[in-house]
């Protein structure tokens, strides 16, 4: 793991990044596995010394289209099913 160091401006920016794109998930999907996906994108991004607001939220974005059509959704869908139908 990477040891990078954040200014005061980097962290504001990869903080306004994480509540703009968790602003843009459902509700019910804002669970802290998500966040936690999303926010450990943001910080890996930067880590590499890609730092535009551009950059980490395309990147951000990109961590949420995983979440919602990798295999864990399929794990995600059926358990809100349950839920309605049981």
């Amino acid at each position: 793991m990477s040891s990078a160091s954040y200014d005061p401006d980097t962290i504001a920016l990869m903080r306004r990044v994480f509540n703009d794109v968790v602003a843009k998930v459902p509700t019910q999907h804002r669970t802290s596995s998500n966040q936690a996906a999303i926010a450990s994108r943001i910080l890996a991004v930067a880590a590499e010394g890609r730092r535009s607001e551009a950059i980490l939220t395309a990147e951000a974005l990109s961590e949420l289209k995983t979440i919602f059509t990798g295999p864990q959704q399929m794990r995600r869908l059926q358990e809100d099913l349950s839920k309605v139908f049981d």
